[in-house]
């Protein structure tokens, strides 16, 4: 990162990596430091508003001077159905009011950035008359959703982030949620990775080109329940103010930080002095009394990252408890950060003799590293489920060096979209080591891209700055899955077993797999729908979380045909029809063929002209269109709250986002097969007399 601007005679110079390192480590010969306080507070406020409009008592400084910047993280901001669908909110400005007005002395602070997605909200005021610079031109904002979003349904979970120059020094704001659930702790190590690829637009800078991160949130992580304590014993030692803080061992967080899993050489206090900050029932600071019975953790957490040299002190880290109207506390801290400002006189005059030093460095030693493998296998890899592995750097030579992985010839970014590097680039003093998380997550946009043979490989780039250069080659061998695959190859591939199976012995082909064939629709679609017909509608409930976890167990019994019974390796209706909603939107196709689509919107509201339409279909679409259809209705039939799901639900068949141009149109070709199905009081539509000739469409 280039921290200082450079003259037009010494602009090629100063360009060079290693005069750029020794001008890094001159610094302080041509800058001058002021500080700069920040308030940074996080709180997931479970999709409620205060009934009071005053929450000063959490954002006051606890005695200390008003700071010159606000920082302030919301999660669950609203957790309401058009949220999710299409990303607006009307909670959205109430928020911004009651903190505004929360403000101690609100009138000295303007606002300088916020960003959202979905329920994740970041503000950011600045106090009229501190004594920093702030470029305006130089903010910057980017957002990261995590999980699985099905089309225009934005995640609740993800990152947002702003980018801010102060003065000479970039700072870097990120405000996440990570997944829920005890079992959860990959899926959120997962979101970590993912969030830290964040790019910003305007400036191209990545995470780690700044000075500075502050990364705050529903970090999720939760206390590991595996050991001789019971939930009881839990609770009790949380809230006993002599034994709270022993509870810091049993950790997530702070042991996958250990592992060097997530979030290395970021910074938090050893020992938290707050109580945990979740679960309570909301409206008191009891722990949670409901059936679920959550064991208290830690989920909401403030850490930092700063680079070699920049001077920050944290002057209090705590949580609010007298706020009570969510199920978790909010946690707020104070920082004083030291803000560089460059003298470009003393700079410029700095700069030949920093290009005399760069020479006699690259004369006295090449810098020189030790990679803990230069090969690294992942093995199998599955349908989005994260796999990582961990590469150490290890600077072996006498000077310190900056390494950076770069682009191969002829190529513009570092590695293919089913790799990520965390961190991209470091810095490393003589002796001292740095690990590099690699990722491979395989997405649906990824595996329709897959060769047959599953074979991935890449060659990493590792650039050490006036050095050498390393390689790193990845592989991995991707499993095919039902997900992110063609349903119309699967149809296919399925139909050719049965005649192979016939041929040999019908007694060995799964029943599922002929009924599936029968019914002309890919056996995983069969499979799940049938045991949501069986077991699950009316136990749907729109509302629940989904578990990344849920969804793996699925994915693996679909694809094995293993468990039999769905429900043995997915207990919750909510998970499985997630699952499935997930399937057919990682399906290569949409059911509604593109080049019918016009004319599908054009005819809703008029059965005869939906079904002339139908009639057009290849019969794998159409065949997949009638059992959907079919399962839509008996949803609508069974669930009382099943109309919610409806826009969804006509996005999800012409594989369109919601919100953008013809949604009200998809959903009224929707709503015109479940209205005619209410009037015949049957499940699955009629069709017309011409379609039901048709040998090759079978309907359940």
């Amino acid at each position: 990162m280039t921290f200082y601007t450079v003259g037009n005679a010494t602009r090629a110079l100063s360009r060079r990596d290693d005069v750029e390192e020794v001008m890094r480590d001159w610094e302080r010969r041509y800058s001058s430091y002021t500080t700069t306080s920040i308030f940074i507070t996080t709180f997931n406020v479970n999709g409620r508003m205060p009934a009071l409009e005053d929450l000063s008592n959490w954002l006051s400084c606890g005695g200390a001077s008003a700071p010159d910047f606000y920082v302030i993280g919301l999660q669950e901001m609203d957790l309401s159905p058009q949220a999710f669908l299409i990303n607006t909110s009307a909670r959205h400005s109430g928020w911004q009011t009651i903190i505004q007005k929360s403000l101690p002395h609100s009138a000295n602070y303007i606002l300088v950035q916020e960003v959202r997605l979905v329920g994740i909200l970041l503000i950011i005021y600045r106090r009229i008359g501190c004594k920093v610079r702030l470029d305006n031109a130089a903010i910057d904002a980017e957002v990261v959703p995590t999980g699985f979003p099905l089309l225009g349904r934005m995640g609740n979970k993800g990152g947002v982030a702003v980018s801010l120059q102060i003065n000479d020094s970039y700072l870097c704001f990120v405000n996440s949620h990570f997944a829920a659930g005890q079992e959860e702790s990959e899926k959120r190590n997962q979101d970590y990775r993912e969030i830290s690829q964040i790019r910003f637009p305007k400036s191209n800078k990545s995470l780690f080109d700044h000075d500075v991160i502050f990364w705050f949130g529903d970090m999720n992580f939760r206390l590991e329940t595996n050991s001789d304590l019971s939930n009881d014993d839990f609770r009790r030692l949380c809230a006993d103010e002599n034994t709270f803080r022993d509870m810091i061992v049993f950790d997530q967080l702070k042991k996958q930080k250990m592992l060097n899993h997530i979030f290395v050489d970021f910074k938090e206090p050893d020992v938290l002095n707050f109580r945990p900050t979740y679960k309570y029932d909301p409206g008191t600071s009891r722990w949670d009394t409901s059936e679920k019975c959550r064991c208290p953790a830690w989920c909401d957490r403030i850490l930092w990252w700063h680079r070699d040299g920049v001077n920050i002190r944290q002057l209090f880290y705590e949580s609010v408890e007298s706020v009570v109207f969510s199920d978790h506390k909010p946690v707020r801290s104070i920082f004083h950060v030291e803000i560089r400002s460059v003298n470009e006189a003393k700079r410029d005059a700095c700069l030949e003799e920093a290009i005399r030093e760069a020479d006699r460095r690259a004369n006295e030693a090449l810098p020189q590293i030790e990679l803990s493998e230069s090969e690294v296998d992942f093995g199998k890899v599955y349908f989005f489920q994260s796999a990582s592995r961990i590469l150490t750097i290890k600077n072996t030579g006498k000077t310190k060096i900056s390494f950076s992985f770069g682009a191969r010839p002829n190529r513009t970014k570092i590695c293919e979209p089913w790799l990520s590097i965390t961190p991209p680039n470091s810095r490393l003093q003589p002796g001292a080591s740095c690990t590099i998380s690699l990722q491979i997550l395989i997405d649906k946009g990824i595996a329709w891209t897959v060769d047959g043979d599953g074979k991935l490989s890449e060659i990493l780039v590792l650039r050490l700055h006036h050095g050498r250069h390393y390689f790193v080659t990845v592989s991995a061998h991707y499993q095919h899955s039902s997900f992110g695959s063609s349903f119309i190859h699967l149809i296919h591939k399925e139909k050719q077993a049965i005649s192979t199976s016939e041929l040999v012995n019908l007694t060995f082909t799964p029943t599922s797999l002929i009924s599936a064939v029968m019914s002309g629709v890919p056996e995983s679609v069969f499979r799940i729908i049938e045991a949501l017909k069986q077991n699950g509608l009316q136990k749907i409930c729109f509302d629940d979380p989904s578990a990344h976890s849920e969804f793996i167990a699925l994915r693996n019994a679909l694809d094995t045909g293993k468990p039999i019974n769905l429900f043995e390796a997915c207990r919750s209706a909510f998970g499985m029809y997630d699952t499935l909603l997930t399937l057919i939107t990682s399906f290569k196709e949409s059911i509604i063929p593109q080049a019918l689509q016009t004319e599908c919107l054009r005819a809703g509201g008029d059965i005869n002209s939906c079904w002339s339409c139908i009639e057009k279909f290849p019969v794998e679409n159409r065949n997949m269109f009638i059992y959907f259809i079919g399962f839509i209705t008996e949803l609508m039939k069974q669930n009382s709250t099943a109309d919610t799901q409806t826009q969804l639900l006509s996005d999800i068949i012409f594989k369109q986002p919601t919100g953008q141009d013809g949604y009200l149109q998809r959903l009224r070709f929707l709503e015109t097969f479940i209205m005619r199905s209410r009037e015949n009081s049957r499940s699955v539509p009629s069709l017309p007399a011409n379609c039901q000739n048709d040998a090759d469409l079978i309907v359940l």
